[in-house]
């Protein structure tokens, strides 16, 4: 079987072009409004504790997340 190697007319390659820089355009102007409206939380004493955590292997590391990693034994309170 012998395949046709079909070929974008230029009319479809500067169509998808501009669908592409409207994307990016329209993705940098939203970028300020969606940073003002889904602002971060703030830090809480909570989310800055660190744990030591111990993994399979016994190596000792640093998480400061709530929850554990994946491959550990456990991590302290």
């Amino acid at each position: 079987m012998q395949r046709s190697a079909s070929r974008m007319t230029r009319a479809q390659s500067v169509a998808g072009c501009l669908v592409l820089l409207t994307a990016v355009l329209c993705g940098a102007a939203s970028a300020p409004w969606a940073e003002q409206r889904f602002s971060r939380l703030p830090v809480t004493a909570e989310a800055a504790h660190t744990r030591i955590c111990v993994t399979i292997s016994g190596k000792r590391f640093e998480w400061n997340f709530p929850n554990p990693p994946f491959g550990t034994l456990s991590c302290s309170q």
